[in-house]
C-alpha cells in the first residue's frame, strides 16, 4: 500500500505541474519513444543496442550494412507509440480487440505475413506449446475485449490488460510488446506515463508474466509494473523541474 501511496502522491504533483511548457514535453517525449523501443527490442529478442536504437529513430529509415528486420521493427515501433499517443488523446473510444490487433499490425508491417492476425500455432515465443488452443483465441479475445470496454482506465487496468493478453498469446509473434503497448495506453489515457522495461529487468519482468499466467499468481507482476510506473513518474517530475533538460538514462536506472 505505500508504493500506491507514493505513486498517488506523484500523480498528483505531476498533474499540479500541467501544463508542462512545450520543450519539457517534447523532452520527454523523445526519451520514453527511445526507452519503450529499447524495451520491446529486447522483449521481442532483437540483438540491438541502445546505441543502435537512438540511430535508426534518428535517421528514420532503414540503414545499409545492418540487419532490416530488426531496423523495420523500431521504426514500426515508432509508428505504434504515435497511435498510441492518437488514441491516449482520444479517450472517448473504447479500447478493444481491434485496438490490440492495430497495435500488432503496425508492430510487424513488412516483417511477418500475418501481422495483426491471429495465430494458427503455437506462439514462436513458447516452445513448450503451453499457449491457448488458437481455436479458442477469438472467443478469449472476445471476452477480453468485453473486459476492457467496462473497465475504468488506470493501472490496475492496465497491468490486469498486460496480463490477460499474455496469458492468451494472441500472435505467433510480439505478444510480449503488444502487451506492452496495450498496458501503457490504458496508462496513458489516466494521465499516467507509461511503464519501461529496462534491460536488467526482463528476465524478472518475464519470470513474473509466465508465474501470473502459469499458477495465478498475480501480485509479484502487480508489484513489479508499480515500480515500474513509480519510476517513470519520477522521471516526469525531475524533468518538469529541469526545464525541459532531459538527460540520458534518466528512466529505469
Amino acid at each position: 500500500m505505500a508504493l500506491l501511496d507514493e505513486i498517488a502522491e506523484k500523480k498528483r504533483a505531476l498533474d499540479a505541474a500541467r501544463p508542462l511548457p512545450q520543450e519539457v514535453v517534447h523532452g520527454i517525449a523523445d526519451r520514453f519513444e527511445l526507452d519503450l523501443t529499447v524495451a520491446a527490442a529486447v522483449l521481442e529478442d532483437y540483438p540491438l543496442k541502445p546505441a543502435d536504437v537512438k540511430t535508426i529513430l534518428e535517421r528514420g529509415s532503414i540503414l545499409r550494412h545492418r540487419a532490416v528486420e530488426e531496423q523495420r521493427f523500431v521504426l514500426n515501433h515508432r509508428a505504434a507509440l504515435e497511435l498510441m499517443a492518437r488514441l491516449s488523446f482520444d479517450p472517448s473510444g473504447a479500447v478493444t480487440e481491434r485496438t490490440v490487433t492495430a497495435f500488432h499490425n503496425v508492430l510487424y508491417r513488412g516483417i511477418e505475413d500475418d501481422a495483426g492476425k491471429y495465430r494458427n500455432g503455437p506462439p514462436k515465443d513458447d516452445p513448450t506449446e503451453t499457449a491457448p488452443d488458437p481455436a479458442k483465441l477469438r472467443v478469449s479475445m472476445s471476452a477480453l475485449s468485453t473486459w476492457m470496454r467496462k473497465s475504468d482506465a488506470g493501472p490496475d487496468t492496465a497491468f490486469e490488460a498486460h496480463h490477460r493478453l499474455s496469458a492468451i498469446r494472441p500472435f505467433h509473434a510480439g505478444n510480449r510488446a503488444t502487451a506492452l503497448l496495450l498496458c501503457n495506453l490504458i496508462l496513458n489515457r489516466a494521465g499516467y506515463p507509461p511503464v519501461v522495461i529496462a534491460a536488467d529487468d526482463r528476465s524478472l519482468y518475464l519470470d513474473l508474466v509466465e508465474r501470473a499466467w502459469s499458477v495465478g499468481d498475480k501480485t509479484p507482476f502487480r508489484d513489479l509494473m508499480l515500480r515500474f510506473l513509480s519510476q517513470s513518474l519520477d522521471f516526469c517530475l525531475e524533468a518538469a523541474g529541469q526545464d525541459g533538460e532531459v538527460t540520458e538514462g534518466d528512466i529505469a536506472t
